[in-house]
């Protein structure tokens, strides 16, 4: 009678860190993204100090950057702005960003405010601020790179902690192999 043994402990190890490569892939994405948003929302808190005593920013930025991480058959996908998930899209996010030239909108109470100061104190030099006029008022918004700078910052992480040895690592960890 031959009797013959094999080891499988080995192929057992390495078949359940296959398995757990995709939640490794996952974990990386999710950690990645999540500090990313951490470090843009503290980008966009920087920004927040107020123009003026009656003037200040809301900090609307911040609390509406958030993530989304999701899989499509073999890849992952990442997105990071505003907008995304339960937060509000904020419109002024990209000039912020890349600079630009804007119009402010004019409202007709900023209208009859301006119509009102011409009119009571019957000054000329209030003829210039009358917000009544035709002329568009352009503002200069200087490029921050709040967003840009920091993801091109972040892809070289990004990079890092995708490469195959690295998801292996922390498939290993999550298999309980070392």
């Amino acid at each position: 009678m031959t009797q013959i043994t094999a080891d499988f402990s080995g192929a057992i190890r390495q078949t359940a860190t296959l398995l757990k490569l995709n939640r490794a892939h996952k974990f990386v994405a999710t950690e990645w993204a999540s500090d990313t948003v951490r470090i843009l929302k503290m980008r966009a808190r920087a920004m927040q100090k107020s123009i003026s005593p009656w003037k200040k920013k809301t900090g609307q930025l911040a609390r509406n950057i958030d993530k989304l991480v999701g899989a499509e058959e073999d890849r992952w996908t990442v997105v990071v702005g505003t907008g995304i998930g339960g937060t509000q899209s904020v419109r002024y996010a990209k000039i912020q960003d890349e600079g630009g030239t804007t119009h402010p909108r004019v409202t007709k109470r900023m209208r009859r405010w301006a119509w009102f100061m011409f009119k009571e104190t019957g000054n000329e030099m209030y003829r210039g601020i009358a917000l009544t006029s035709k002329k568009k008022l352009d503002v200069k918004i200087p490029e921050t790179k709040w967003f840009s700078g920091v993801l091109e910052y972040r892809e070289r992480d990004l990079s890092e902690m995708m490469d195959p040895d690295h998801v292996l690592k922390v498939a290993q960890g999550m298999a309980g192999v070392k």
